[in-house]
């Protein structure tokens, strides 16, 4: 373990970071490639950097790979989003996230805050410095919430469903550590409280009552039972035959050697501390998988932050989903064994008066390393909003490497929508198309289908915001018969947005290449086995980083019938903010990962095409220097990075203290 120091670090550190960057920018441009061949050469930059960026000061890397456009905390390590709401009374927005601030590393879980007019610039509520914006935290070690507030969601009522400025907010106390679905579930870990805010969420009470739900379902040898989703829900009362309004509720669990499960609970508006436990609303068998595992996933072990509810389509008609981020279904393609999945399903009213949901297509939420979606009703725009935790992706140092030195980890995505996504005059060209899979298929009278699936884009007001002042750069289109670089001086910070009419072969983006071609990344569909890959291969030169490549699956629609048939262009729109990675393609694919050039001057941007393949292309944009997200904080908000004592994490058994 590391000992930090007590002092502040940043003007030395400072000095020796712009060292590695001249030395980087001057080496690498060639001046001194000759002293040794090309493969040695990088070989060295390697060992360097990385011996430099061990060897530097807390945060004295906080800014290098930041993102700034994005949902992040002011400093320290944060996971989970959680209690996203709007507000009518102060017509604002809150999202709350998983924090352990002035540290890098999980634990002592607690909730940061921050609000926004318009879900593209945020405000830390209670300032950015060291833990002032701490909205929830643990109470002490011997009460129902003493080792962590977990994970859940908020709505702007009171607890008899009134809105009169309340806030509420609904999540998972924590009183015995650690828990894991791999480990004996210790009795008592997790109970459900509410915490609420008479003054617009500057200072947050605990209910007297709590916990108001004490003991996971009975008779359930659990792996987990945690993270609350709750929200008022008409189509479900009305499915239910409920008289009066409810709320209704689901949670993450599983039971062990049987399978993922989500609990499903109700209370009446009028008391939403009175939660009945309705049974489990889905039972899926463990570490099975809805379609193929490549298509659709895998359910693992236990379910995390699981979400349910419901969408209108065009016609008016209700399509029922679930999200849940499934644990131990870990497989070769897929680098986590964490996956964030989706899945649409018939909904069914049971004997007993629950509801009993049946998978009909489902996918990845993202399928990258995004984690832990959720979702909330935007009622101010009649929308669904959806946002997801971004970690590091650091391999070396036993997943540490450059942490203390960028004094935080994690972020959270760009909002996205959900909307359920249809496609008429869909052809069967291949048989694949009626195989359970991302898409509910009905067949029309021409020969046709009807293709609905669950939509997903960046929320499109938020992407105006984010362009709001940028340089944008169009680009020559037409048809490509191999690679080209656009621009060698891009952005760190930046979305390019390319339509491909049709492809040959292998097809995408080139992104943070540097002038000499030793650091890039490509960002390609593969119409041989229908895979978008973001090879990491070369993305940097540092190998603590990881540069694994990442698959994740997508189906283009054939449209038409007969011989007039053609395949749906490709549109694909990647985010670039620091380190994160976002890409988006035809409004129902979503894929989230990590890359950490070496090089300051690793922004070049290109047409990616593979060997032999060649391609149509409409158009390529792009908008450079992204708007800032968070204005009212200095570029470096870091916090002094402190350690926690034997006692504070039980000699390291609740939490690593780092």
């Amino acid at each position: 373990m590391r000992i930090y120091s007590g002092v502040d670090a940043l003007v030395v550190a400072n000095q020796s970071f712009h060292f590695i960057t001249m030395f980087s920018s001057l080496a690498l441009s060639g001046a001194l490639l000759g002293a040794l061949a090309p493969a040695a050469w990088a070989q060295s930059v390697q060992t360097l950097n990385a011996n430099m960026v061990e060897s530097m000061g807390n945060n004295s890397l906080f800014t290098r790979w930041r993102p700034t456009s994005h949902f992040i905390a002011p400093a320290g390590w944060m996971n989970d989003p959680c209690g996203a709401m709007y507000d009518p009374a102060q017509d604002l927005y809150h999202l709350f996230y998983q924090w352990h601030p002035q540290h890098i590393n999980w634990g002592n879980i607690s909730w940061g805050h921050a609000t926004s007019q318009d879900l593209v610039t945020w405000t830390d509520v209670g300032g950015w410095q060291d833990s002032q914006a701490l909205a929830l935290g643990p109470a002490g070690n011997g009460t129902y919430n003493g080792l962590g507030i977990f994970s859940g969601t908020a709505q702007p009522v009171n607890i008899t469903g009134g809105q009169d400025g309340t806030l509420l907010a609904f999540y998972t106390s924590v009183s015995r550590l650690p828990t894991s679905w791999t480990l004996p579930y210790l009795t008592g870990t997790e109970t459900q409280s509410l915490a609420y805010s008479k003054d617009g969420g500057k200072t947050w009470q605990e209910y007297a009552g709590n916990p108001v739900i004490a003991h996971p379902p009975q008779g359930w040898n659990i792996t987990g039972w945690r993270d609350p989703f709750f929200e008022p829900w008409p189509a479900m009362d009305a499915l239910l035959g409920q008289v009066e309004p409810h709320y209704y509720a689901v949670f993450g669990s599983g039971i062990k050697g049987v399978g993922p499960r989500i609990p499903f609970y109700s209370a009446p508006a009028s008391n939403l501390t009175n939660w009945t436990f309705l049974g489990a609303l889905w039972e899926p068998a463990a570490n099975t998988s809805l379609g193929s595992v490549l298509s659709t996933g895998t359910y693992g072990f236990n379910f995390e932050v699981s979400g349910f509810f419901s969408l209108e389509d065009s016609h008016g008609d209700i399509h029922y989903y679930v999200n849940m981020g499934s644990e131990g279904g870990n497989v070769s393609f897929h680098e986590s064994a964490h996956w964030a999945l989706w899945n649409e399903g018939h909904v069914t009213r049971r004997a007993n008066g629950s509801a009993q949901f049946t998978p009909v297509a489902g996918g990845a939420g993202d399928w990258g390393n995004l984690y832990a979606l959720t979702s909330f009703n935007d009622t101010k725009n009649n929308r669904r909003v959806q946002w997801g935790w971004a970690p590091e992706d650091l391999v070396g140092d036993g997943g540490l490497f450059s942490a203390t030195q960028q004094g935080f980890q994690g972020a959270i995505s760009l909002p996205r929508e959900l909307f359920v996504h249809m496609t008429t005059g869909v052809a069967n060209a291949d048989g694949n198309l009626t195989e359970i899979g991302n898409s509910y298929v009905s067949q029309q009278s021409d020969g046709t289908f009807t293709a609905s699936t669950l939509g997903v884009r960046p929320l499109p007001d938020v992407v105006a915001g984010l362009r709001n002042g940028t340089l944008q750069h169009n680009y020559h289109s037409g048809t490509f018969n191999a690679s080209a670089m656009l621009r060698t001086n891009g952005s760190s910070h930046m979305e390019v947005m390319a339509t491909v009419i049709s492809a040959t072969g292998p097809c995408g983006l080139t992104i943070a290449a540097s002038p000499n071609g030793e650091e890039y990344t490509h960002i390609y569909y593969d119409p041989s086995s229908h895979t978008v890959v973001v090879d990491r291969t070369h993305s940097s030169l540092i190998t603590q980083f990881n540069n694994a490549s990442v698959i994740g699956y997508f189906y283009p629609y054939t449209m038409g019938h007969g011989n007039g048939t053609v395949t749906e262009p490709i549109t694909m729109d990647v985010f670039l903010d620091g380190s994160l990675l976002e890409v988006f393609i035809n409004e129902r694919f979503a894929l989230t990962t990590r890359i950490y050039p070496s090089r300051t001057d690793s922004t070049g941007v290109g047409l990616y095409l593979g060997s032999g393949a060649s391609a149509k292309v409409r158009s390529v944009e792009m908008w450079s220097d992204l708007t800032n997200a968070w204005p009212g904080r200095p570029a470096n908000s870091s916090s002094p990075l402190v350690l926690d004592t034997i006692a504070q994490t039980n000699n390291g058994t609740w939490w690593p203290g780092n």
